[in-house]
């Protein structure tokens, strides 16, 4: 095969492939001292990690492509890692990472958002 017609089906081939995947997610993350939250590779699941011991719950905000204002909470304390359930057909988009304050306004990151 001339190189001429190699470079043509290889072309072909990769835009078929390119055609065939889904989009490629951005992979998410928000932290602050205290608290990190992240979403990566397909976007469908979030986690939410205690990285200080201070005795505050952590928790983030979260919307999805379909549902808006989602919460999870970490109250496991320092070293623990809480996860939503895996709906990659219904991604996250945005993400708020917060340390729960009794009292005080919540310690919150600004919001990520891949939208």
């Amino acid at each position: 095969m001339s190189r001429t017609k190699m470079f043509a089906v290889s072309a072909v081939t990769g835009v078929a492939i390119l055609g065939a995947t889904p989009a490629f997610a951005t992979n998410i993350d928000r932290a602050r001292t205290g608290v990190s939250a992240w979403s990566h590779g397909a976007n469908g699941q979030i986690a939410v990690a205690d990285t200080k011991g201070d005795s505050h719950e952590v928790y983030a905000n979260y919307d999805r492509k379909y549902n808006k204002n989602l919460e999870l909470r970490n109250s496991s304390g320092n070293g623990t890692t809480a996860y939503s359930a895996n709906d990659t057909g219904n991604p996250v988009q945005d993400i708020q990472a917060c340390v729960a304050i009794n009292f005080q306004p919540d310690d919150c990151t600004v919001w990520w958002s891949d939208r």
